[in-house]
């Protein structure tokens, strides 16, 4: 009678949430009882609504069979991955631990869980690793239902990586395993990435994008699923104004954008929605539609890129090229936030070899362009020189200035572009060269001949539990310290955690007399707010290194977050009471004169690289010495103003 009841509750609850398959999905093979049922319609929320899962988990761990329970956290461990809440899925999957559990299912959602996270920090090998060791215990287990979801997270890695034949096939495997098991919902999802991946993604072939943009809105029709048609009618709009159909590409943008309420679109999507019919104004013509719809994009959002080259395209249309390059010249400026998101993909050193090569090719063609440019001015004022000759003087020679400044503008826009891409290509060589700095300076050698001397000391004086203890820290920092030179933005949580196992290590050095604090504001939220990677270390390994080491007596740091009055900047205060700025120095000459303080600069690079795309809002450094009313060194305070901003492009 219980199980009676919990199935009638599940179906009333998936019918009044607008789902049209959880009857397929009951009469399925292989779902004899109750919580095969729950999988089912799991698995089919498993990509659209997180709510949804939460809700047939909790049925789940409710079955009097207590080892469903631990299923239920698997899969919605799997599920705070898969939206990306990577924090609370880790802490879940570390309270599942390890151990064999009799059922197979939790082995198959620990090695799913663990692909997402890996995925998420762009860490596509080991994310790999996990989704073909699942892949190959899916098959095993003949648990069908899974096959859909685990080859659509290989093919879209493999798509990250440029590997567009190996991505099709799997995306061909998830399509087919989606068809048997009747999950409609999985198959809008695979054509929504083949239409992205046509449009420019890894190919352009807008026929193929399109094609598969009008299968996937196929599909959601005919299964009833509204947010789906919504999602595909949004990705496929760009490729159909693409290819030429205007204005059906401007309606299917617009009855997207009916639905940005009631699906709550991120404004990026909304904007992407009324730039689209921007675009199409532009092509047909339109133009004083076109610049209304590029304002109402600007207003949206103002930090957007692709406002300013709708603008561009407009006023060049339109012949008035001051204007034209004016907005042109905003737009390279902006758009070199893509040169960096460039480097978050992880492509192997052959793919960046060949990213440098396009970007020569795309400047020994600017540069004909230009010279072909030059060309046709030189022959235009041969005829500018015989229309003077035969049209009335005044006449002639205002013609001809006229003529002569417009060619002149038209050259200096391509001679912009080439300039905009030898400089990217220059930023991008300097940015590079700057990221391995930085990381060279966490690394620093002396810290970790220190640490391993010290950890040594211990193994000699047959401490070996302190020794195993403190080595066992020490390899968590260097596993933390790698993942963060992969990424370009870590949260205040996870900053935290790093400089806490690192003065740990750091404390061997001075036994007792160091005491430190590590503290944030009430208005600081750890988990979500973010800072640049390894941006706070090196300036709490110079306290240490230049103030507190020289110090007799008690040591003492403390290192604080914050939020400024205004709500926009972090800001994170480092203070010792150390021998100061002036002391450290003249200790330093003597012992070295030549001394130069390679983590400093390297900061100073970094810093001002992570300000250039971010005029309005920069990290400032605040460095402050401390005295007391006799003149005394009391040690040091650095300030850093951080903005509250996205890092990560």
């Amino acid at each position: 009678m219980r199980k009676v009841i919990i199935v009638l509750g599940c179906v009333l609850i998936s019918l009044s949430a607008g789902c049209q398959q959880i009857d397929s999905l009951m009469t399925l093979p292989g779902r004899t009882s109750l919580p095969q049922v729950l999988l089912g319609i799991i698995d089919y929320y498993e990509v659209d609504n997180i709510d949804s899962v939460r809700t047939y988990t909790n049925y789940l761990q409710s079955n009097r069979d207590t080892s469903w329970k631990t299923v239920a956290q698997a899969k919605w461990a799997r599920a705070l991955s898969y939206f990306n809440f990577s924090d609370s899925a880790e802490l879940l999957l570390k309270k599942l631990g390890d151990k064999p559990d009799k059922n197979p299912m939790v082995a198959i959602e620990r090695d799913l869980t663990q692909g997402l996270l890996f995925r998420n920090k762009n860490n596509y090998d080991l994310a790999l690793t996990h989704f073909y060791r699942a892949l190959d215990e899916i098959k095993k287990q003949k648990f069908q239902s899974l096959l859909p979801f685990v080859y659509t997270e290989i093919a879209h890695i493999l798509s990250q990586n440029n590997d567009l034949k190996n991505c099709l096939k799997f995306f061909g495997y998830a399509f087919r395993e989606a068809e048997k098991n009747k999950n409609d919902r999985q198959r809008v999802v695979i054509c929504y990435k083949l239409c992205r991946i046509y449009n420019g993604g890894i190919k352009v072939h807008l026929d193929s994008s399109i094609y598969y943009g009008e299968l996937g809105i196929k599909i959601a029709k005919e299964s009833g699923n509204e947010r789906s048609y919504v999602e595909m009618i949004n990705i496929v709009a760009a490729p159909i104004i693409r290819n030429g159909q205007y204005r059906r590409g401007m309606e299917m943008s617009r009855e997207a954008l009916g639905f940005a309420k009631k699906y709550n679109f991120a404004l990026q999507t909304q904007y992407y929605l009324i730039l689209n019919q921007g675009f199409a104004y532009e092509r047909l013509g339109i133009y004083d539609s076109a610049m209304q719809k590029m304002l109402e994009g600007a207003r949206l959002r103002p930090m957007g890129i692709d406002h300013h080259r709708l603008k561009y395209l407009i006023y060049k249309a339109k012949g008035e090229y001051a204007k034209a390059l004016a907005a042109y010249e905003l737009y390279a400026f902006k758009s070199d936030s893509t040169i960096r998101t460039r480097h978050e993909t992880k492509l192997s050193s052959l793919q960046a070899r060949l990213e440098v090569g396009l970007k020569e090719k795309e400047v020994e063609s600017l540069t004909q362009k230009a010279e072909l440019q030059q060309s046709e001015i030189q022959k235009q004022r041969y005829f500018l020189i015989t229309l003077i000759l035969i049209v009335i003087l005044v006449i002639g020679v205002g013609y001809a200035f006229y003529k002569r400044r417009q060619w002149k503008q038209k050259q200096a826009i391509i001679l912009i572009e080439l300039n905009e891409a030898r400089r990217r290509l220059e930023i991008e060589k300097q940015y590079r060269a700057s990221e391995l700095k930085a990381i060279r300076s966490q690394m620093n050698p002396h810290f970790l001949f220190n640490a391993l001397n010290s950890i040594q000391e211990y193994i000699m004086l047959n401490e070996k539990k302190l020794a195993g203890k403190y080595l066992g820290k020490f390899a968590d920092l260097m596993r933390i310290y790698l993942q963060h030179s992969q990424s370009k933005s870590v949260t205040i949580q996870e900053e935290m955690e790093a400089l806490r196992l690192y003065l740990e290590l750091e404390k061997l050095r001075f036994n007792e007399s160091f005491v430190y604090t590590i503290g944030v504001g009430d208005s600081i939220d750890t988990y979500s707010m973010s800072i640049p990677s390894l941006l706070v270390q090196p300036y709490v390994e110079n306290a240490i290194k230049h103030g507190l080491l020289h110090k007799k007596q008690e040591q003492k740091l403390s290192i604080y977050f914050d939020l400024d009055s205004h709500q926009k900047f972090i800001i994170c205060t480092i203070e010792d009471n150390g021998v100061g700025r002036v002391k450290s120095a003249e200790i330093n000459r003597m012992r070295d004169p030549n001394h130069k303080s390679f983590a400093t600069e390297a900061t100073k690079t970094r810093l001002e690289l992570l300000n250039y795309n971010n005029m309005d809002y920069t990290i400032g450094e605040q460095l402050i010495d401390l005295y007391d009313e006799a003149g005394q060194a009391l040690g040091t305070r650095v300030i850093l103003n951080i903005p509250l901003a996205d890092f990560t492009s």
